[in-house]
């Protein structure tokens, strides 16, 4: 039986305005005041109006003019009945052209909002009415599809409310909104990644790691993974293209320092919507001291799988459930992948409270297994044939990829490194197998092979 009742979404015209209103004002107050006092406002029913134009920023001491809607970063928080059909007025007030796409959202192609593509974009001072259907539930997010304006602070949270009611009961309901910033121009991060692909990896492995390699391994095993990794122009170090090295990790548009902080009542079941609305970062997640029972992948319903931790990538969602029992706070972790850096926010009783925050993981280290190169011999990869055409092309830098035939289908990889089915034997939650605590059926696969268009 579900215990979360959601609020009414019924709404009329002169409580709609006043809504609109009220963010405007909202937005008055200066973005630290702002983000203690509450997560991005949140929007419901079936009409929305929104307004895309720039907003000052502060973040840990530096100030910037970023990108948002209502003069919210994050935007505001859309919550949507499956069911119902909606109409979002969106107008833009920047002096470029703008959009929003709705992520995940079944939408007739016309309302997907991705300029040159399924419309044309909305012009400055323009406005453009999306209106279609709502024929799914579970979580999911918008940002802007034009220039770098999702890197600057245009994205959002959308809750669909599922017609028959929530699979699992939980008390409490939140978004957790994941994402990356940078005071560098967007354009600037790109120009540097043309100019040089590793410019933000700045845990590359140095004459030091040799002589370490070469203690513990041997020298000849150390100089030939260096001749492999040169041979394929790659380093093991290439986890993110960009780094902590320019982002400042977020949750819900908040650094690490400010602590977002949601709260419970020792008992209740929360469940948190987590949403990877970063540009870039990867993210494992876990809240220290709970575990997470992962009840909806990209804003499907899964088997219900209890985990440690999770790996959540660009444009990913998924909800978990926890349930603390003890009057104490529990520290929200999510680490980027190449561990330069983290976003942190609280679970507690009450407000003010807050947790050790725990030390970041090991820097991980590519092998040649992860890049599907254990055994490789000349070329060959596991599982695949060169052609005649292929042996012909063959190199000292490999092989072309459109000269390999494969011979037999590999497993997917495309699964959640710490989520894995009960079949496979194991499990990849943080710091031990638990076969015993796994209950999914099947693996719950990435988004990048079930979302829609990014």
């Amino acid at each position: 039986m579900n215990r979360f009742a959601p609020p009414s979404l019924a709404i009329t015209r002169r409580p709609f305005m006043q809504g609109a209103a009220t963010a405007g004002a909202l937005s008055l107050i200066p973005f630290p005041l702002r983000a203690l006092a509450a997560s991005a406002p949140v929007l419901s029913g079936t009409e929305f109006a929104l307004e895309i134009g720039t907003v000052p920023l502060t973040l840990d001491g530096r100030e910037a003019t970023a990108t948002g809607v209502n003069g919210q970063i994050p935007a505001p928080i859309l919550r949507w009945r499956e069911g119902d059909t909606v109409t979002l007025a969106v107008t833009n007030r920047l002096s470029q052209p703008s959009s929003i796409h709705w992520h995940g959202v079944r939408t007739p192609s016309p309302m997907d909002g991705v300029p040159g593509l399924s419309f044309a974009g909305i012009a400055p001072r323009g406005t453009f009415v999306y209106r279609f259907p709502v024929r799914q539930s579970g979580t999911y997010w918008y940002h802007s599809h034009s220039m770098f304006q999702e890197q600057t602070g245009l994205y959002g949270a959308i809750v669909i409310a599922p017609k028959a009611g929530y699979a699992q009961a939980f008390d409490r309901d939140y978004v957790v909104l994941l994402s990356d910033w940078s005071f560098e121009p967007p354009e600037t991060i790109v120009s540097n990644l043309k100019f040089q692909s590793n410019y933000y990896n700045y845990g590359q492995r140095t004459l030091g790691t040799f002589i370490d390699d070469a203690q513990r391994t041997g020298m000849a095993d150390t100089v030939g993974d260096r001749l492999e990794w040169g041979r394929m122009r790659m380093s093991p170090t290439d986890i993110l293209d960009v780094s902590g090295a320019t982002y400042t990790y977020l949750i819900n548009g908040q650094p690490p320092a400010t602590n977002w902080t949601a709260l419970f009542r020792p008992g209740e079941r929360v469940r948190l919507r987590f949403i990877n609305g970063s540009s870039m970062s990867i993210f494992d997640v876990r809240v220290d001291g709970l575990p997470m029972t992962v009840v909806q992948a990209d804003g499907n319903d899964v088997v219900p799988v209890i985990v440690d931790q999770f790996r959540i990538s660009v444009a990913e969602t998924y909800d978990v459930i926890v349930q603390p029992t003890a009057d104490r706070a529990y520290t929200i972790f999510a680490q980027a992948e190449d561990r330069t850096g983290y976003a942190r926010g609280t679970l507690a009783p009450r407000a003010g409270m807050a947790a050790a925050i725990p030390p970041m993981d090991p820097r991980p280290m590519r092998t040649m297994a992860d890049m599907g190169m254990a055994g490789m011999e000349h070329g060959e990869m596991p599982g695949m044939e060169l052609s005649s055409e292929g042996k012909k092309l063959q190199g000292s830098v490999g092989v072309d990829p459109a000269a390999i035939r494969a011979r037999r289908p590999t497993r997917s990889r495309c699964i959640s490194p710490a989520i894995w089915s009960a079949s496979s034997g194991a499990s990849t939650a943080r710091n031990s197998p638990r076969p015993n605590r796994s209950r999914s059926s099947a693996a719950i696969a990435c988004g990048s092979c079930s979302s829609t268009t990014p």
